[in-house]
């Protein structure tokens, strides 16, 4: 249901949530080579790779669909 959710996301929103989640497997490779675990701190950093990827392409996807969204008015 979580994954349902966040797809429903408009896409520039979710290239921001997934670049965060990025930053954040980032954080956690430096904190676990720092704690002699290299092969999680590698797997860590291999997310982080694929995870800002998935970002730059959903970033794209929101360029082509941008012009056609209505995202909804932000209350006060």
């Amino acid at each position: 249901q979580l994954a349902e959710e966040i797809g429903d996301l408009y896409y520039d929103a979710l290239a921001d949530l997934l670049e965060k989640m990025a930053q954040k497997m980032t954080r956690d490779a430096a904190a676990d080579l720092g704690r002699g675990r290299p092969r999680l701190a590698s797997e860590l950093q291999a997310c982080s790779k694929h995870l800002s990827e998935a970002a730059q392409h959903i970033g794209e996807a929101w360029k082509i669909c941008e012009p056609f969204a209505r995202k909804p008015k932000v209350m006060p």
